[in-house]
């Protein structure tokens, strides 16, 4: 699976809308978004599942992609911020559980990876 740091990809792309679009919008929002899980403590933040078909990079300035993943600190304090932020996130999307990204991430916590998806 192919990870890019999420800042670092989300900066030098010119799609004006590469992340998300239906919560985010804009792309900067996308970059507020990561660099807030930077403050919480995240390790680091890779983009996945990244569409970069030729077509939509002709149609659209850039790649696209709606899928983070964020490896979490030791810190357990640091960890349950980010978690917390997480789940209020899920929670404000109406992503529930059956939808497969909380699934997927009860089974990677304890490698210390959490996916956000918005799909």
């Amino acid at each position: 699976m192919k990870k890019i740091e999420a800042l670092e990809w989300l900066k030098s792309n010119n799609n004006p809308s590469a992340f998300a679009t239906n919560r985010f919008g804009e792309t900067i929002n996308a970059i507020n978004f990561v660099e807030k899980l930077y403050e919480l403590g995240a390790g680091k933040v890779c983009v996945v599942g990244i569409s970069d078909e030729k077509d939509r990079i002709e149609d659209e300035g850039g790649p696209y992609a709606d899928s983070l993943l964020v490896e979490l600190p030791e810190d357990d304090l640091k960890r349950n911020d980010i978690i917390k932020f997480y789940k209020k996130e899920m929670e404000e999307q109406g992503i529930v559980e059956g939808e497969g990204i909380l699934e997927w991430n009860e089974s990677n916590l304890d490698n210390g990876i959490l996916g956000f998806g918005w799909y």
